[in-house]
């Protein structure tokens, strides 16, 4: 055996021993694909239950969302502060979600749910008038003219007529 055949035999072996830690390397690569996805849904879950819980856990804060949701002008200045805080720290979500979306971190059929609230505020008086007065400015141009398309597109949204109607049980 020559020292040319001798090196010919190693860079066959050398080949062999590379598939398997190519493929390897491809299932790390998967799982940790996977994982990135898993944690941005739940980093959607756990930012969106945060903004939530205030109003869950408060009546008088409740009323403010629900009373801005109907018309901002209908606040009064604190009012005003609260609502246009809660409305914009959901567009923000929404924002940082697009962009998991865009990368490919969430799938559809968790982008779906996403898509449905930002539907659902943008068709609420007071949701548009802190998104045509403030939220534009501040959110990345992609998300608006998404956001703007989707508007366009007519798609509907969740009914926000029950929360409507208990406003007027109420009153």
């Amino acid at each position: 055996m020559t020292l040319n055949d001798i090196y010919l035999a190693s860079q066959v072996l050398a080949v062999f021993a590379l598939v398997p830690s190519v493929v390897y390397l491809a299932v790390q690569v998967r799982q940790n694909t996977l994982q990135a996805r898993a944690n941005a849904a739940y980093q959607f879950l756990e930012a969106n239950g945060s903004i939530n819980i205030a109003v869950i856990e408060s009546k008088q804060v409740a009323s403010v969302i629900r009373r801005g949701l109907e018309g901002y002008d209908s606040l009064d200045k604190d009012e005003k502060l609260q609502f246009m805080w809660f409305i914009g720290q959901h567009f923000t979500v929404h924002n940082t979600m697009y962009a998991l979306y865009q990368n490919k971190m969430l799938p559809e059929s968790q982008w779906h749910p996403v898509k449905k609230d930002i539907l659902t505020m943008m068709l609420t008086p007071g949701s548009r008038t802190v998104w045509d007065d403030i939220a534009v400015e501040g959110l990345s141009p992609d998300f608006v003219a998404y956001v703007e398309a989707l508007l366009a597109s007519g798609e509907g949204s969740y009914s926000l007529g029950k929360l409507f109607e208990l406003h007027e049980e109420e009153q």
